[in-house]
């Protein structure tokens, strides 16, 4: 009868022991409070633009750094000067593919619909050997911008 006793006592001590290691390995590793692998929206715009992070509004975001580095932004801002970093380096291109790639993570139709009112650049880092960019959708009319920047090691 001791030994059972002991026996119950040692099998709720594991499993309290197991139970606190997971909790804390849970704690530690960013699980408990949204996805480890989602990138900061804050450095991404700082990373990408000089104007001041207080200076836009954050709409929608996403991304992952799982096989690479891809994350996305929909802003708008109050002053009309949002200035990119590196913005001689980006090409003024045709907003298709990057209209058609927004729409598909952000699910906004005026990115379908609108074509025509939106302007599109694209930056590519050259010495790089992976698939590498950034672009840039603005919608002047609703004053909202869309940036993307992604590596992806395929």
């Amino acid at each position: 009868m001791l030994f059972l006793h002991c026996n119950d006592l040692l099998t709720a001590r594991r499993s309290g022991a197991v139970g606190l290691c997971v909790a804390l390995s849970l704690t530690l590793m960013g699980c408990s409070g949204g996805d480890p692998t989602a990138p900061d929206p804050e450095l991404i715009f700082e990373d990408g633009f000089e104007t001041p992070y207080d200076q836009v509004t954050l709409l929608d975001e996403g991304g992952s750094m799982v096989r690479g580095f891809s994350a996305w932004l929909k802003l708008t801002t109050e002053t009309s000067d949002l200035r990119l970093r590196r913005s001689s380096e980006y090409d003024t291109v045709a907003c298709g593919e990057a209209a058609e790639w927004f729409y598909q993570v952000s699910g906004d139709e005026a990115l379908m619909t609108n074509q025509g009112g939106l302007s599109c650049q694209r930056f590519t880092e050259k010495r790089f050997d992976f698939d590498n960019g950034r672009w840039l959708v603005s919608d002047n009319s609703r004053g909202i911008v869309y940036y993307r920047v992604w590596k992806l090691n395929h």
